[in-house]
């Protein structure tokens, strides 16, 4: 078994090696990330919009019913995936190792089976209880929910061990690339009349237990191995840590899907499909993050362990500002191009051109704080962490009820993508607030004044109209010379200076 203690070490968090290892494996991130999201992509706008255009209520239940599993997969897996992560490091020993892996998967284990045992005696009831419109649809698929909710509980507990030893491009090649692959080909399957509704799910489900099979090959063959016996962590400690860490980098993700289901409640099945398609345009904004967080945040993990202040200072800046800039310039290069991309779409769907600036928006304010939500987890303030996250999903349910609901706001999905935006911004602004206090640190730099002008400068082309007959011409020049003006830009001016070295520009 790879002794990660020894590995960490050996770093010693040199300033080249430190960055080299964010800038290698984010790199290698984001080629599994781009062809993720062009199957996404294709199969959001094109393919899902044609396949369910008779049958928008199925897209809906289908995103729903996901949208249940990401967030029960989120508390049932007992916060198992942080705890790893910052606690198998500081293990030397192979056999302590072990026994420590054996104690950390009971919890995915005891909370699969929790699941189970809840939804076969309390399921149908309580969500009859929050979603009573489309309750005896849910029940229809009861079985097939809390199984996707029991493979995830797994896939995101075994990329837990992948995350502490620092091997993350697998976990990210399956489930931007393969995943995403999968669902494209599945709804081509629908669309041609290969699949009935209930085939298709069934299809989509096994992506997923395929995809967790995988990883988990792949976590053996890296090393994982469980024992049960000692090992010099106090039990009593970790459970704590974990429960506490159970909406660590999960927190997101119960927000993101929480918009999904309270469409799903306040309006109707069809707005979810519509919020769904725009919701994804948006999102497009937060590849970076995606690339660069899920190898920053085990690095944070290790810098916190090391009590190297520097080296925590480094990462947090670089990672913040590179997250900031470079999903930044995927904001404007969709924006400036949105009015083009709503006349492609049919026209039912095309009603979502602020939803997508909304999202965009949310997921700036996300990146441009960076790890600081890691940094809070993976040090002795993880309570507060789990406070803020608590605050988060509560402010969330309020702002969306507001506005959604027809008796106040009533902005329908627009309202549910302003609430997004929203709360994310108060919930990162007191992340930085409190990782300030606690660590004098802040992800902010003078960069990030430079960064803001770009951007501002590039939305112009917004207003630029240079082929009005011809959209996806229109498309393809605006956002296409908007982004290599500004990635150009960018190098040029020693923004990236990992990435630049890797591309050969210096």
């Amino acid at each position: 078994m790879l002794n990660v203690a020894h590995f960490i070490n050996s770093f010693n968090f040199d300033k080249n090696t430190f960055l080299g290892i964010l800038a290698r494996q984010a790199t290698k991130n984001a080629l599994s990330i781009f062809v993720g999201t062009v199957a996404g992509a294709l199969n959001t706008i094109v393919v899902l919009p044609q396949a369910f255009s008779e049958f928008e209520e199925g897209w809906g239940l289908l995103k729903v019913l996901t949208s249940y599993a990401l967030i029960f997969s989120q508390f049932f897996h007992g916060g198992i995936p942080s705890m790893i992560i910052r606690y198998f490091p500081k293990i030397a020993d192979a056999k302590h190792q072990r026994n420590f892996l054996g104690f950390a998967y009971l919890a995915p284990v005891v909370g699969a089976a929790l699941l189970m045992i809840l939804f076969g005696t309390f399921g149908f009831e309580a969500i009859q209880l929050v979603n009573d419109k489309n309750a005896a649809l849910l029940k229809e698929n009861m079985g097939a929910l809390v199984f996707l909710s029991a493979t995830l509980i797994f896939f995101y507990s075994i990329n837990g061990y992948l995350s502490a030893v620092l091997k993350t491009t697998v976990y990210q090649f399956l489930n931007e690339t393969f995943l995403k692959s999968w669902y494209l080909l599945v709804a081509l399957a629908f669309w041609f009349d290969i699949f009935t509704f209930p085939q298709l799910l069934m299809a989509y489900i096994g992506g997923y237990v395929l995809a967790t099979l995988v990883l988990l090959a792949y976590a053996v063959r890296s090393g994982m191995r469980v024992g049960f016996g000692p090992f010099p962590l106090k039990k009593v400690e970790l459970a704590t840590y974990s429960l506490y860490s159970i909406l660590d980098r999960g927190a997101g993700i119960v927000v993101n899907n929480l918009d999904i289901v309270m469409i799903g409640i306040l309006l109707d099945l069809d707005n979810v499909a519509y919020y769904t398609l725009a919701f994804y345009i948006g999102s497009v904004t937060q590849l970076p993050q995606k690339a660069i967080s899920s190898i920053a945040n085990p690095l944070v993990s290790n810098a916190i362990t090391s009590n190297d202040k520097k080296g925590l200072k480094e990462i947090y800046q670089q990672s913040s500002f590179n997250q900031f800039l470079l999903g930044g310039i995927l904001f404007v290069a969709i924006w400036v191009s949105i009015n083009e991309v709503m006349a492609l779409l049919p026209e039912k769907f095309s009603g979502g051109k602020w939803v997508v600036f909304y999202i965009g928006l949310s997921k700036l304010f996300q990146m441009a704080t960076g790890v600081s939500g890691g940094i809070l987890v993976y040090s002795k303030h993880f309570k507060l962490n789990f406070r803020l996250n608590i605050v988060l999903i509560i402010l969330t349910v309020l702002t969306n009820y507001f506005f959604i609901h027809k008796g106040f706001f009533d902005l329908n999905i627009m309202g549910a993508a302003m609430a997004t935006a929203i709360t994310f911004f108060v919930y990162n602004v007191a992340k930085v607030v409190f990782v300030k206090k606690y660590f004098d640190v802040s992800p902010f730099t003078m960069n990030y004044g430079i960064g803001a002008l770009m951007l501002g400068l590039g939305l112009l082309v917004y207003f630029w109209q240079p082929f009005p007959d011809a959209p996806f011409v229109a498309i393809l020049v605006k956002s296409g010379l908007i982004t290599l003006t500004l990635l150009g830009v960018a190098l040029k001016g020693g923004f990236f200076p990992e990435l630049s070295k890797l591309i050969g520009r210096k």
